[in-house]
């Protein structure tokens, strides 16, 4: 064994969960349930579940994955103003459907990172208590 290896090996997470993009940056387990991951928002570090350590989401990647939503309902505003009239039901329609696609590419795109140092101590005993 190489001597930067550690000794506990990181269970496996389940599909839904790598999907996600659930795991911690820290131990490799499951940090939070997803709907905590929507409410989360950028720059708003939380503790991991199973290891404690801080993790949040990337501002820049969680921007992007609003874009749908913001520029969509920036978009219907004016296309409104300018056509003097947008019946009501297309224009709710696009935008929940854009609200659809803001949400699932926030949560299939945008990954959990480290906020704060690593515990070599609280990842090997989040991982031995996830192996019991």
């Amino acid at each position: 064994m190489q001597a930067n290896q550690d000794p506990v090996a990181t269970p496996p997470l389940s599909r839904w969960a790598n999907a996600l993009r659930l795991r911690c940056p820290h131990c490799g387990l499951q940090a939070l349930p997803a709907w905590r991951k929507i409410a989360l928002g950028w720059d708003r570090p939380v503790a991991c579940r199973a290891c404690g350590l801080g993790v949040e989401v990337s501002s820049f990647r969680a921007m992007l994955a609003t874009l749908p939503i913001v520029g969509g309902a920036f978009v219907l505003a004016v296309y409104g103003g300018l056509a003097r009239g947008l019946p009501a039901r297309p224009a709710i329609a696009a935008l929940v459907l854009m609200a659809l696609v803001s949400v699932l590419a926030y949560l299939f795109g945008v990954p959990l990172q480290r906020a704060g140092h690593t515990d070599a101590d609280a990842v090997r005993r989040a991982r031995r208590s996830a192996m019991e």
